[in-house]
C-alpha cells in the first residue's frame, strides 16, 4: 500500500460514522438517548447519530472516530483504522508514524524532526509489535531524540522520562532524564478506567508484559508502569497511596527479590526468564519455529 493510499484509509476511518459503528459492534456498552449514544461508564460523553466523532460535555473535549475508539475503547491505531475503514492495513510500520511529539519540557531531549527509524528498528528487534509501537508513538508517550537517537519514554504528566539507547552493539544505555520527579514513573494503559497496575523495572519490560498479555488473550483494564529501576522505592510508595490494585512485576533476579521483600504486602508475578522482554523474545522465537 502506498503512503497516499494509507492517508486515504486513515481519512476514511476518521470520518466513519462512529454512532453506526458502536451500535453494530459495541451496543451493549452504550445507552441510547434519542439520536445519541452515551457510554454506560461515562455519561458526560455523547456520540450523535450521523456524525464522525464525540463530545465530552464535562470538559468540552471533542475528537474524531479514531480518537474515540483508541482513547476510550482500547483499540490500537492500526486496529482502529482497519476496523473503521473496513480494510486491512498492510504497510511498513515505519511509514505509519504520524506527527512527532511537540512541546516537550526544556529538560527533556529534543525530538528528532522526522521518522523514528531507530526507535522502530530497536523495538521491533526486541519482539515488540509494530502495532504497539505505533500506539505508544500516537499517544505521544514515546519518541526518538534528535542528538543521540535514544528512545525517550515520557509520561503523560511530562515530569518524568526514561531513556533507552538504540544501538545494538554492547549494552544499550538506560537512564532517567535529569531533574525528573524523584518518585515519578512512566505508564501506559489499556483503558481510561483501568484500576490495576503492573509495576515493572523498565519501560521495555512494561510494554513487553502488555504484549504477552495481549498474545495470551488477557485484555483486562490495566496500567503497565515502569519505575525505571528496581531500587526506586519512592515511586512504589507513591503508587501505594493511590486506590489501585498493585502487582509487582519486577525482574526474576536477586534485586527483584529484594524489591519483593521490601513490598511483601503486594501481589507479584514473575517472568520465566530474567525479565518480561526475554520472555517475549523467547515466545516470538518459539512461534516463528512452528
Amino acid at each position: 500500500m502506498s503512503d497516499n493510499n494509507l492517508k486515504e484509509q486513515v481519512k476514511a476511518a476518521r470520518h466513519a460514522d462512529l454512532y453506526a459503528f458502536l451500535v453494530k459492534y459495541h451496543d451493549s456498552d452504550f445507552k441510547h438517548e434519542g439520536d445519541s449514544l452515551r457510554p454506560k461508564n461515562n455519561h458526560s460523553i455523547s456520540i450523535k447519530k450521523g456524525y464522525n466523532g464525540y463530545k465530552d460535555f464535562s470538559n468540552d473535549e471533542t475528537g474524531n472516530s479514531i480518537d474515540y475508539i483508541t482513547k476510550y475503547m482500547g483499540y490500537t491505531f492500526l486496529d482502529a483504522v482497519s476496523t473503521l475503514s473496513g480494510e486491512p492495513v498492510a504497510v511498513n510500520p515505519i511509514h505509519i508514524q504520524q506527527d512527532g511529539i511537540r512541546n516537550v519540557p526544556l529538560i527533556f531531549p529534543s525530538p528528532v524532526n522526522g521518522m523514528y527509524k531507530n526507535l522502530f528498528a530497536y523495538l521491533l528487534n526486541r519482539s515488540i509489535s509494530a502495532e504497539t509501537i505505533q500506539m505508544l508513538v500516537n499517544q505521544k508517550i514515546m519518541y526518538q531524540e534528535k542528538n543521540r537517537n535514544n528512545i525517550v519514554f515520557i509520561n503523560a504528566e511530562r515530569n518524568f522520562g526514561e531513556i533507552r539507547g538504540t544501538y545494538t552493539f554492547g549494552k544499550a544505555f538506560h537512564g532517567i532524564v535529569p531533574n525528573s520527579r524523584h518518585d515519578g514513573f512512566w505508564w501506559c494503559r489499556t483503558s481510561k478506567h483501568a484500576s490495576k497496575c503492573y509495576i515493572c523495572e523498565a519501560a521495555i519490560d512494561a510494554i513487553s508484559l502488555y504484549e504477552l498479555h495481549k498474545i495470551q488473550g488477557n485484555h483486562e483494564d490495566a496500567y503497565y508502569i515502569s519505575i525505571a529501576g528496581v531500587a526506586k522505592q519512592p515511586a512504589i510508595d507513591r503508587l501505594k497511596s493511590y486506590k489501585y490494585k498493585l502487582v509487582l512485576a519486577v525482574d526474576n533476579d536477586d534485586a527483584g527479590q529484594q524489591c519483593r521483600n521490601r513490598n511483601f504486602e503486594l501481589e507479584y508475578i514473575l517472568p520465566v526468564n530474567k525479565d518480561w522482554n526475554e520472555d517475549l523474545q523467547a515466545l516470538s522465537k518459539k512461534q516463528a519455529a512452528v
